[in-house]
């Protein structure tokens, strides 16, 4: 039985790499990420003693950027696509119940951002080589936990996509995103506040949304600090935590919707 629900989950999962492949918008925002990581070699040249910066800030600045334009383009019709096609409804009827088609529907992101992950990496890390940066195991620990947001949107995308319209998809992922890294700026703002009511709401905001610069090492890599293993631990619980959350909530939606 649980080898029958992999191998459904398996297969659902390539058939959506299989078409990210053939979509040539995800392979132009792909090379279009390497374009802009190779443009920081000139910016460098133009700023005095700055190509170290420019290069390692625009790496990761990109890294960051084109995980959420990934996950938006992904995520925002990868229940609607099946909707329109009416091909959920064959897949629905194998069987093939609405949890594996969802973890189906995930793993298939993962392995799509997975690749387009590996390849701009290997870009930034192949500039890191030319300037002859050196690279320190904070730069890999930051790429993880780069990766690991990555994971945690296409998580909340899932959850979203169960039941909004794309454009409310894209609208709640990009708030999710900006927001959950303005987290500790919030719990600031709410002990600062003056008003009671509006402490109550950025103190909800803050404990209702993911903490997400929890996962955010790019300022150590950059100033070569210490990661201690507290911050990971933190970073850790974060990102699986909320990983799990969106997985469970996405499902408990999608179980309940109707299709017809």
């Amino acid at each position: 039985m649980k080898r029958a629900i992999g191998a459904k989950i398996w297969a659902l999962s390539v058939n959506v790499l299989r078409e990210a492949i053939r979509d040539r918008l995800l392979l132009i925002l792909t090379v279009s990420g390497a374009v802009v990581m190779l443009f920081s070699l000139v910016l460098g040249k133009m700023t005095v003693g700055g190509q170290e910066r420019v290069v390692q800030n625009m790496g990761f600045w990109v890294l960051g950027i084109w995980g959420l334009l990934a996950v938006l383009y992904l995520g925002s019709n990868i229940i609607k696509q099946e909707l329109q096609r009416q091909t959920i409804y064959l897949l629905l009827s194998r069987p093939v119940n609405r949890p594996t088609f969802l973890m189906g529907k995930f793993l298939g992101m993962l392995f799509v951002l997975l690749f387009t992950f590996g390849l701009l990496a290997v870009v930034w890390l192949a500039l890191m080589q030319i300037t002859k940066i050196p690279l320190t195991p904070q730069h890999f620990w930051a790429l993880a936990f780069i990766f690991g947001e990555w994971i945690v949107l296409a998580a909340f995308s899932l959850f979203f996509a169960s039941f909004t319209s794309p454009l409310l998809h894209n609208f709640f992922l990009v708030g999710i995103t900006f927001l959950g890294h303005w987290s500790n700026d919030l719990r600031i703002y709410a002990a600062n506040a003056d008003d009671l009511w509006l402490q109550k709401l950025l103190k909800t905001l803050y404990f209702i949304l993911p903490n997400l610069e929890a996962l955010n090492f790019r300022d150590a890599a950059l100033l070569q600090g210490n990661i201690g293993p507290g911050l990971l631990m933190e970073g850790a619980v974060v990102l699986f935590g909320w990983i799990g959350c969106a997985l469970i909530a996405a499902n408990l939606i999608f179980v309940r919707r109707k299709l017809l």
